[in-house]
């Protein structure tokens, strides 16, 4: 049932930074267990994010273990079943396990709905900041024993700023309830965020105090690249590397000249200045994400000039309605964050850091995260913290994502070098079972993932 209780404290067992799927799918997971969660997400939801987009079957598999796999299909995705992989007029055409394609507007939206209706309190448009302990800036945590770990005050203090005013909802977007929040200021007032009358179903509106304190007693960080609600913790950045290509994406309709796309099929054109992907998602839309090399993006006129060329080169002709697309932008892709875990503090999702995905790894890569994170919350919040959570995240993590990720470290660099795509291709047509073994490797969920259901 959902959670029509308000939020009545600021104290809460998890706060989760950032509504994308690995916040969205641990808000769920955390909330089921029966947790007092709170979302938080910077922006105004539901929102637009540059992203490929496609759920492959590894994510296909976790959102069915879990139940959720039906909910996926009401938001009525294009399925997909093949890649070409199209440059210098050449093409690779590799078979795909079935797999789904679905704008992420509506899919974390539907994500953040589901996690309402287990009992999270979702608040969004408020940027949030996790104050500093100093045992933030040792790494080596080992030494500190878990009852005697500096300045520990049994949770972790977060800062929520809101521009002007804020909202928050604890129904589905169809309901509408209130929320109480305790403001930053002297007088720690409670601020109760009532139903506005503008008629916006299931979200409440204040604008009484522009700074609120949140204490949780884990904070999952999963608000995407460079993490910005760790400003504060120098210890946790995460420094784009050198070359590191920039994101761009954009959403279209399909128009009948777009012939050029099959139905079902991914198409990603390479060309020196990056390359660029583009799938059919639903309601007849196309959806566009690229990794452009800045040099490229700072001689050109246009993001769009870029992009058209990569079309143009790969042997495509530019989609009928790209032209009227708007271009979103990410910061530089490629980084890893110094720390993935600290005290009360664990990250996951792109927060962790960023390898190129190809073909929905990133969207499963957060699924993966959120389900082997699970059981690790509920542990803390069972049993208190100990510092053996930072060592099991990181273990479990190594084992279960950065492990997946180093194919895409491998397929991203053979994208940078071009010179290097002929042969590739080549031994991809002539050898099609070793291009069928590397996919399935993408598409398999670790046998060492435990589903908390």
């Amino acid at each position: 049932m959902p959670c029509r209780e308000p939020l009545a404290e600021s104290h809460v067992d998890v706060a989760i930074i950032g509504a994308g799927i690995a916040g969205a799918m641990s808000a769920i997971l955390c909330s089921r267990a029966g947790l007092r969660t709170v979302l938080l997400e910077r922006h105004r939801f539901p929102r637009d994010k540059v992203c490929g987009c496609c759920v492959n079957g590894r994510a296909l598999q976790i959102l069915r273990s879990i139940g959720l796999e039906s909910g996926l299909q009401h938001l009525q995705p294009a399925t997909t079943s093949s890649l070409a992989i199209r440059y210098g007029g050449r093409q690779l055409n590799v078979a795909m396990p079935m797999s789904l394609a679905v704008s992420r507007r509506s899919m974390d939206r539907w994500l953040v709905d589901e996690a309402v209706r287990s009992g999270c309190h979702f608040v969004d448009e408020g940027t949030a900041a996790v104050q500093p302990l100093r045992s933030d800036s040792d790494d080596r945590i080992s030494e500190f024993p878990p009852a005697t770990v500096p300045d520990d005050p049994g949770e972790r203090e977060i800062h929520v700023r809101f521009a002007s005013q804020y909202s928050a909802r604890s129904e589905p977007a169809d309901r509408s309830a209130a929320v109480h929040l305790t403001s930053v200021g002297d007088a720690q007032q409670d601020v109760e965020m009532k139903p506005s009358t503008g008629g916006t179903a299931g979200r409440t509106l204040g604008t009484a105090e522009t700074h609120l304190r949140l204490f949780a007693k884990i904070v999952l960080v999963c608000d995407g690249l460079g993490h910005p609600s760790l400003q504060l913790l120098p210890a946790f950045s995460a420094e784009a590397r050198a070359g590191s290509k920039i994101g761009l994406g954009a959403v279209f309709p399909r128009a009948a000249a777009d012939s050029w796309i099959r139905r079902g099929e991914i198409q990603m054109m390479i060309a020196k200045s990056g390359y660029a992907g583009v799938v059919e998602i639903e309601n007849d839309l196309l959806n566009l994400a690229a990794a452009i090399d800045p040099a490229y993006l700072n001689r050109s006129h246009s993001p769009m000039d870029v992009l058209a060329h990569i079309f143009h080169s790969a042997g495509v002709p530019v989609p009928q309605e790209f032209p009227h697309a708007t271009i979103k932008g990410t910061r530089p892709l490629t980084r890893s964050a110094r720390r993935i875990a600290g005290h009360r503090l664990l990250l996951l999702g792109d927060s962790t850091g960023y390898v190129e995905p190809f073909t929905g790894e990133g969207m499963a890569w957060a699924c993966t995260a959120a389900i082997a994170m699970a059981p690790l919350v509920a542990a803390v919040i069972r049993d208190g913290w100990s510092d053996e959570t930072v060592r099991q995240w990181r273990s479990t993590f190594s084992r279960i994502v950065s492990s997946q990720q180093r194919i895409c470290r491998l397929l991203a660099t053979t994208l940078r070098h071009p010179w290097l795509l002929r042969p590739v291709m080549t031994a991809g047509q002539f050898f099609p079972a070793v291009t069928q073994k590397l996919v399935g490797r993408i598409n398999r969920v670790p046998d060492t993932l435990e589903i908390v259901r």
